[in-house]
């Protein structure tokens, strides 16, 4: 019979089978597993959702861009009418600036500082292929600086028609209602109708976009007064306008106080001309204080060199065909803060305020 030594034999140690840590172990790596799988499956969703994005983004801008783009009978060309120069996947061509005027008339913001701004000062159709006088509705619109969206200076519908009689009137410009800054492109869209008759459907006279270049501005001149025209088809429109180095933003505001007011106002920046019509009893009513006391200005708001100055002028026509009667109140520019003047002429009281504030750039 064998005889087995007593070194042959080693010593095993007996192994236990942990059932509940074997489990927790495949929990662990089925959950590792299953989160792995609704990763990928998020950055899939992510991914075509992403990709759907830009596919609609780019269809929404290719369909502002082709409803942009016409072809004009007078140029014989097709052209851009609108502001052209934005992602129209995510920026409205239509929505309106929400930004209001007098920012910081009354708060400090470090950091401001002067823009350089411009004022539209006059509007003509100077040609009409149409001949005079006719009936002018439709909108003119101003893009700037700080957030490209519109700003309506001009705005009328068919039953609300502006009557041009020769071509050395100007359009009545109720806008913008904040300061225009330039740092690149004052943008200008223009979209004029005539009126013809009773016919449901007016007739397009002018469409078209005019650009005001900042970057080419003169540094040794502080005030410029340019023009810029478009013909387009079936009129020649010419803009006037003023740019201004290192502007502050001022907004004016009239009470009647006493009397009623029959004639104009003007508002005046030194070295600009022409002044600007901001009131016309001829066309705007008379003013009474019975019947308001806020005077419903065109336009309040102007931009100014701080080293310049604000001149409103009035002007009332005499009785009996005496000469026109005419005062003025004048107003220097301030970073910040309100002004308030009383002017007094005939039965009339009127008082004066300007807010003045800085502009910014950013929105």
């Amino acid at each position: 019979m064998a005889c087995v030594e007593e070194d042959d034999f080693c010593f095993v140690e007996p192994f236990f089978y942990d059932e509940a840590s074997d489990l927790a172990m495949r929990a662990r790596a089925l959950e590792m597993t299953r989160r792995k799988e609704e990763e990928k499956a998020r950055q899939e969703e992510e991914k075509a959702r992403k990709a759907e994005e830009r596919r609609r983004r780019g269809l929404d801008h290719k369909q502002v861009m082709a409803s942009i783009l016409e072809y004009d009978p007078k140029t014989k060309r097709k052209v851009y009418t609108r502001y052209s120069f934005n992602d129209f996947g995510v920026f409205d061509i239509n929505t309106e600036s929400p930004i209001p005027p007098m920012r910081y008339t009354k708060r400090c913001v470090n950091g401001l500082k002067l823009q350089d701004t411009a004022n539209i000062l006059t509007v003509k159709i100077v040609s009409s292929d149409k001949g005079f006088p006719i009936d002018v509705y439709g909108t003119i619109i101003a893009r700037d600086s700080i957030d490209h969206k519109c700003m309506y200076l001009f705005n009328h519908t068919r039953d609300n028609c502006q009557p041009i009689k020769s071509r050395d009137e100007t359009l009545i410009l109720t806008g913008p209602g904040r300061g225009l800054v330039l740092l690149d492109f004052i943008y200008l869209e223009m979209n004029l109708k005539i009126k013809l008759g009773v016919e449901p459907l007016g007739e397009q006279i002018s469409k078209g976009l005019l650009m005001i270049d900042g970057r080419v501005l003169p540094r040794d001149e502080k005030v410029v007064v340019g023009h810029i025209t478009l013909e387009s088809w079936f009129s020649i429109v010419d803009v006037r306008y003023a740019t201004l180095l290192n502007a502050i933003e001022g907004t004016f505001e009239m009470k009647l106080l006493e009397g009623c007011f029959c004639g104009k106002i003007m508002a005046g920046i030194e070295g600009i001309e022409p002044r600007i019509v901001i009131y016309n009893s001829d066309e705007d009513g008379v003013v009474s204080c019975e019947d308001r006391a806020v005077i419903m200005l065109r336009r309040r708001v102007m931009t100014l060199r701080l080293n310049g100055m604000l001149t409103l002028g009035f002007a009332v026509p005499g009785g009996g065909g005496a000469a026109t009667r005419q005062w003025k109140v004048e107003f220097t520019p301030r970073h910040r803060g309100e002004e308030k003047k009383e002017i007094s002429f005939g039965t009339a009281k009127l008082q004066v305020k300007v807010f003045w504030s800085m502009l910014d750039y950013r929105p």
